[in-house]
């Protein structure tokens, strides 16, 4: 990356909490190490938490019983708040006390040399745009976020093993690729529709990167390539 990296938001899509249920929370682990060497860079650092299986297990049965998308996204949120409070207790006295729901709150926490921990803020959004508008409101220039794949591809990378990676594309590139995806509680991939408005209108790249390398993070900070990069054109 060319531009200095000062401060990031990091979201950590449910991919990077996959193991919690069997007990395995060595990633967690790592990743919370990760956050506490970049904060010990002078990195100013806020994270968002995806949901995972957890938050589509309940969705999956809120949708069952009849429950509309608003209930089920708030049950969404809710397991990505159990989430944030993982990350939370990980990192001690580094992160803000309390499960930050809303933007100023994050706001304050940074004033504060704090890293304010976030899970989803309000139903019909994403943790994609959660990130997004935390980043436009601290005023961050990178979101990297941390996925089950390690970059972003032309076509799903699980399902065809031709697909190729793209390591440098630009928002309305993105768009392309996801032009035909649906978005349901619980179904959000690579970024939203709103979120990359988001990011478009304020100039925030955002890296996308294996969950399951999280001391990328360190490489991306030292001015490295890694992942996808999704910039303005």
């Amino acid at each position: 990356m060319a531009s200095k990296v000062e401060g990031l938001v990091l979201l950590m899509g449910g991919y990077t909490f996959k193991s919690i249920m069997s007990g395995d929370y060595s990633l967690i682990m790592r990743i919370s190490k990760v956050v506490r060497e970049l904060k010990g860079l002078g990195i100013k650092i806020a994270i968002v938490t995806g949901g995972s299986d957890l938050a589509r297990i309940y969705i999956d049965v809120i949708r069952n019983m009849g429950g509309d998308n608003y209930t089920q996204d708030y049950a969404g949120i809710l397991a990505t708040r159990l989430h944030a409070t993982v990350i939370m207790s990980s990192l001690g006295s580094l992160a803000y006390p309390k499960i930050v729901k809303s933007y100023e709150d994050a706001a304050v926490a940074i004033a504060m040399n704090r890293i304010p921990v976030s899970g989803g803020m309000q139903p019909g959004q994403s943790t994609d745009a959660v990130a997004a508008l935390l980043a436009e409101k601290l005023e961050f220039n990178i979101i990297a976020k941390m996925t089950g794949v390690d970059g972003v591809y032309d076509k799903d990378p699980k399902l065809y093993p031709d697909a190729k990676k793209i390591e440098t594309l630009t928002y309305d590139e993105l768009e392309h690729i996801i032009i035909d995806k649906s978005y349901h509680p619980g179904t959000y991939e690579l970024l939203d529709a709103l979120s990359i408005k988001i990011l478009r209108r304020s100039s925030i790249s955002t890296i996308i990167l294996s969950g399951d390398n999280p001391e990328a993070l360190l490489d991306l900070i030292e001015g490295k390539n890694v992942g996808s990069i999704i910039k303005l054109g």
